[in-house]
């Protein structure tokens, strides 16, 4: 399993973040232990992060949330208004948009390249973001469950971790 840290921001509390504490909850579950709670990027760690955002936007003033967002960070629960942007100007691994977490779902929006790995794209079907080089999928099916948002978030950055270090 791919290792993953919580990453929570100092003085930064994310709002809007609904139901990270039952998402906390299954991700340990799929885990199997704890996930560790660190807070800023370590870049010798050999994993992912999670950060919360929800409303939170990239520049909080002080720079800590954008200098924290990168290729190694996936960001969870990102209102839809900002994902655009976040997507422009921090690149991260992937993301969870706000409704889709909020309600449990499983949708993931990640580099396109990873998803046309593990993805069949149906013909007409558009490109999330495609100008920005990411597209929305949904690596597991949704049961309501935080466990399987976990999954589905693993599972994504399984697949993302095997297309970047090729």
């Amino acid at each position: 399993m791919i290792p993953v840290k919580l990453l929570k921001i100092e003085n930064v509390e994310p709002a809007g973040v609904d139901n990270l504490n039952k998402f906390i909850l299954g991700l340990n579950n799929v885990m199997g232990h704890p996930i560790e709670v660190v807070n800023k990027v370590d870049n010798n760690f050999d994993g992912y992060y999670l950060l919360p955002m929800g409303f939170t936007i990239p520049e909080d003033g002080n720079g800590s949330v954008k200098e924290n967002i990168n290729q190694k960070v996936f960001l969870l629960g990102v209102i839809n208004s900002n994902i655009p942007r976040i997507l422009e100007e921090c690149r991260p691994a992937g993301l969870t948009n706000w409704a889709l977490f909020f309600k449990a779902g499983t949708g993931v929006i990640g580099k396109t390249e990873v998803i046309d790995k593990v993805s069949n794209r149906e013909e007409g079907e558009d490109i999330w973001y495609e100008d920005l080089g990411y597209d929305q999928y949904m690596p597991i099916l949704q049961d309501g469950t935080y466990e399987t948002v976990a999954k589905s978030i693993l599972s994504y950055l399984q697949a993302y971790d095997e297309c970047i270090n090729k």
